[in-house]
């Protein structure tokens, strides 16, 4: 195992664990709110989102990642930087509260004013222990940041309960959110707190260096972020409130797993690779690990569900959502495939310092969804769209095969023999369940025949992965589990 995969992996499990806990909680959360809601107020769950992501993208203005690739930092910088921050945030929430009116307009849905307006308070509060998150995850004290964020999302469910009975259910999750990003941002700061306070200075010149880089990388992942957001805009200018619903719900099923366990590696691996940024062979080979891993741990899964989503559906979503949303799952799940191989993509292109090559790629993806999706849209099929992002994804997909090859000499075909051993244990899963599901409907309860797929995936599954990574597996438990002295 070479030594950047060893350094991830330590950094890995408590990640792991946290996201673990986290994904489980969020899941939670959306079915309740998938079985409360109707298909148009989840649509505007969907827009509170959308805005939220793009305000988060703002704020950090690609700071993060510039503090965490510069080797030496200095106590001016820092606090320069963390000044610059309140700054942002301050104005943030001002552009949001002065704006919402026009989202609202956009989206067909009044009550976006006040929601946004809520949410909007968020960017007065989290910007105090911003930069602290950064410096601890520069400092792999990923110990320290899983427990906060465990903490703050179990804190923000509770939250979403509470208000529940005070309230309704997009208030709800309006507050939960403002609850979850503050109480993390008043967290980080209070524990680095212990060890650095920002001293009462700002200097153009010291953010400077900062700014370079976290220009194209600010200016990457807002248009990454339109590119993958703008079917949502599209869906609902062209489609509507209940169409958007629907694919939200969809989307957000295959995206919760992706976005929530892919950091376990990638947010470990940015760090790492930086640390070895020069070593183009230790970096190549720790991606193709790095790739193993999601791939082994997040194909299972989106194949899962795609082979079990109607009876899912019958169990956990509101009545409204069946059986439209069953066919735009299966779809997206695929898209769900492929962002799980190229999440790492971004970690080696800002470690080799190219955040203009991050953004000159997204910017051309960026247009290239648009294209496509608003061609997609025009037809008013969900089903259409939604193959059409699998078209996109693929192109883009192959585009990063292309650029890895240039940045670290990546060989395509050590690529694809990396990811052979997950695709089959995937497919000897799937394909049972698949067929144990379509032979119980009419026979059995719709929790009991969900719960025998589950089951029979997980032993398959689980089989598979011992059958193959046994001898590793054994290698790395306690002496005491292995039966040894």
């Amino acid at each position: 195992m070479s030594t950047i995969t060893g350094n991830i992996l330590k950094g890995a499990k408590w990640t792991a664990l946290s996201t673990g806990i986290i994904t489980v909680v969020q899941l939670v959360q959306f079915a309740l709110l998938a079985k409360l809601l109707p298909p148009a107020e989840m649509a505007v769950i969907a827009a509170i989102t959308t805005v939220l992501i793009f305000s988060q993208i703002l704020l950090d203005m690609g700071l993060g990642a510039a503090l965490i690739q510069k080797d030496e930092v200095n106590d001016r910088e820092l606090s320069s930087l963390y000044w610059l921050n309140i700054f942002v945030g301050v104005l943030l929430f001002i552009l949001l509260y002065a704006i919402s009116p026009f989202i609202a307009d956009f989206f067909n849905q009044e009550r976006l004013t006040e929601l946004i307006r809520v949410t909007a308070v968020m960017f007065l509060i989290a910007p105090f222990g911003q930069q602290f998150q950064y410096m601890l995850q520069k400092e792999l004290r990923f110990n320290l940041l899983a427990k906060i964020e465990v903490v703050s999302t179990i804190a923000s469910f509770g939250v979403l309960l509470l208000f529940f009975y005070f309230t309704d259910g997009l208030m709800a999750f309006a507050i939960s959110q403002l609850f979850l990003q503050s109480f993390k941002g008043i967290a980080f700061a209070y524990v680095y707190y212990k060890k650095w306070r920002p001293s009462f200075r700002f200097s153009l010149k010291d953010v400077a260096p900062f700014l370079s880089f976290g220009s194209f990388q600010l200016f990457s992942r807002l248009v990454n972020r339109m590119g993958s957001n703008i079917d949502v805009f599209l869906i609902a200018y062209f489609l509507g409130n209940r169409e958007l619903g629907l694919y939200n719900v969809a989307y957000q099923l295959i995206t919760i797993p992706v976005l929530k366990l892919n950091p376990i590696i990638t947010r470990v691996a940015f760090p790492v690779f930086a640390k070895s940024k020069n070593d183009i062979a230790a970096v190549s080979k720790g991606f193709l690990d790095v790739t193993k891993m999601l791939a082994l741990v997040t194909f299972p899964m989106l194949a899962g569900l795609a082979a079990v989503s109607d009876v899912f559906s019958v169990v956990f979503l509101e009545k409204a959502y069946f059986p439209d949303v069953v066919p735009i799952i299966c779809v997206l799940a695929i898209v769900g495939a492929l962002r799980v191989l190229m999440n790492p993509n971004g970690s080696v292109i800002l470690a080799k310092g190219r955040a203009d090559l991050a953004f000159y790629w997204d910017f051309g993806v960026m247009i290239l969804y648009g294209a496509a999706l608003y061609f997609a849209a025009l037809t008013g099929d969900l089903v259409i769209v939604s193959w059409t992002y699998v078209a996109t994804s693929l192109i883009n997909f192959m585009i990063g095969r292309w650029l890895l090859k240039k940045l670290i000499g990546l060989s395509l075909k050590a690529y694809m023999k990396t990811l052979v051993q997950p695709i089959i244990m995937t497919a000897l899963m799937a394909v049972p369940v698949l067929l144990i599901n379509k032979m119980m409907p009419g026979t059995e309860g719709a929790i009991l025949q969900l719960a025998v797929c589950v089951t029979a995936g997980v032993l398959i599954y689980a089989a598979a992965v011992y059958k193959v990574y046994g001898t590793l597996i054994k290698a790395r438990l306690p002496k005491r589990w292995r039966g040894t002295t």
